[in-house]
């Protein structure tokens, strides 16, 4: 596992963890890319590459990949008192009914507020009509190693389209602006320092794309754990060879890119678009009111890794470790937090179901919040545990023998309180063999990837059922999945 810390979001099909590297960051990530091993075998990841080895052999050590490359799995052990300490909380930020949402696909309108669940008002003034929002993914390339490219969420006729002007080179991780009108995303080979970030607007024209920053001008090899919306401003965590730590930032209509911090990982704007938290291997959560301050740590936070902020309250999701395996690594769990500290709330913690040879257990991967903060998504993955002492295995692999037929990835949804930021009744199962799970704006449909490709499923948003049939994105190339976050699907701000 990636000791740069693998990003919780990062996490493996039969992806749950992941990472932001080449090839692989953990075993997991070659099962996704490469199916599962030879019988006899089992994947192992040395230097970024997948290489088969002999199931007796020896599990590596999860290394270290450099500085701080913060957290990646997710997964917090018990952060304090899993009860409600009476703490106030950031307070709720409002949870959308759907009011004046009534105008459906095609409708005139004049702003998004107007239209049905996942459609925005676009077009020309005073010709606007609602449209289905766009969902932007990482993909296989054709002539490419990777290509950013976009689909409407509800059209599998039409092929995705492709972002990037430049043909010749690789592209990746699309982010979208505050208010959906143009989507930034890298440009380049990656670990060279040449890349680019660039935007476009929409619709796309030709020759219209703006090169925002480069890679050699701020002196990283990459830009991943790339943020744009709510803010006015990107922002991503700096890369140098196998470390990856220090935040910077740039305007998204362009400008001089800024330092933020010198060290720190995995930032996440707050709804007011100008502060954010972070973390860091010896600090663990932190929080930035704004550029040119100082990072101030949260109380209770420690050991903290990948906090998230919702955009209706500022209660922060994140990871903490709760234990090693040595065959996968870290193994995570989630938990909410004020940005401010007191009580944390667990919201998913490992398990382990005794078998007649061992065990199946599980960790958390690549959690995310629902816009409005009244839900949390996150993979929980399944590995098999012998008790002979041989190596673990991620469930629907070949050396999987305590889970035979049993998919390693499952979706769940968590209900969470507002008010408190604790978790409200029990999970509710949305898909099995699915990972990298994102929330529509108006959490009222959510896109992970199964199979490679990419799904939409309507759901209820009082108790997170699914409604109607799954939308699934077959035309156009692979999703990629083996670097979490970075390449869970983005949806179009409306």
């Amino acid at each position: 596992m990636k000791r740069a810390r693998m990003s919780l979001l990062c996490s493996a099909l039969l992806v749950a963890l992941t990472g932001c590297g080449d090839e692989c960051k953990e075993p997991s990530d070659c099962t996704d890319d490469k199916g599962s091993p030879a019988e006899g075998k089992r994947w192992v990841c040395e230097s970024n590459e997948c290489v088969e080895r002999d199931e007796t052999g020896p599990a590596p050590g999860p290394g270290d990949g450099g500085t701080d490359g913060g957290p990646t799995d997710g997964g917090p052990t018990d952060g304090g008192d899993p009860t409600d300490g009476g703490d106030p909380g950031p307070g709720d930020g409002g949870t959308p009914d759907g009011g004046g949402m009534t105008v459906g696909k095609g409708g005139a309108c004049t702003t998004s507020m107007e239209c049905m669940a996942g459609l925005r008002c676009e077009g020309t003034a005073g010709a606007q009509t609602c449209q289905a929002l766009h969902v932007a993914v990482t993909s296989a390339g054709t002539a490419v190693t990777t290509q950013v490219t976009a689909v409407r969420h509800d059209d599998t006729t039409t092929a995705p389209a492709v972002l990037s002007e430049a043909a010749a080179e690789p592209s990746r991780y699309p982010r979208w602006n505050a208010n959906g009108s143009a989507v930034a995303f890298v440009e380049g080979a990656e670990g060279v320092g040449t890349s680019r970030l660039v935007s476009r607007a929409l619709p796309l024209t030709a020759g219209q794309t703006t090169v925002l920053t480069e890679g050699t001008a701020v002196g990283t090899e990459d830009f991943p754990q790339l943020e744009w919306w709510p803010s006015t401003s990107l922002v991503w965590t700096k890369r140098a060879g196998a470390s990856s730590s220090g935040l910077w930032t740039v305007p998204g209509a362009g400008g001089t890119a800024t330092e933020l911090t010198g060290n720190g990982v995995f930032p996440s704007w707050a709804r007011n678009g100008t502060s954010l938290a972070y973390s860091t291997r010896a600090d663990g959560l932190l929080t930035l009111a704004a550029a040119g301050q100082l990072g101030v740590q949260i109380t209770g936070g420690a050991g903290g890794e990948q906090p998230l902020y919702n955009q209706a309250n500022d209660w922060v999701l994140y990871s903490k470790e709760n234990g090693m395996d040595a065959a996968l690594g870290p193994l995570y769990e989630i938990f909410t937090i004020s940005p401010t500290g007191g009580t944390i709330h667990p919201i998913a913690n490992k398990t382990s179901e005794p078998t007649s040879g061992g065990s199946v257990d599980s960790f958390i991967a690549n959690p995310t919040w629902a816009p409005d903060g009244t839900w949390v998504a996150y993979v929980r993955t399944y590995f098999s545990k012998p008790s002979d002492g041989s190596a673990s295995a991620l469930c629907g692999s070949a050396a999987a023998t305590q889970c035979p037929g049993r998919d390693a990835n499952v979706v769940f949804l968590q209900k969470i309180n507002p008010e408190t930021g604790a978790a409200d009744g029990t999970a509710v199962q949305l898909v099995t063999g699915g990972t990298l799970p994102s929330f529509s704006p108006d959490g009222r449909f959510i896109a992970y990837v199964r199979a490679r490709r990419l799904q939409i499923q309507q759901l209820n948003p009082a108790d997170g059922t699914a409604v109607g049939a799954v939308v699934s994105h077959t035309l156009g190339t692979d999703v990629q999945t083996n670097r979490g976050d970075d390449n869970r699907p983005r949806w179009q701000p409306r």
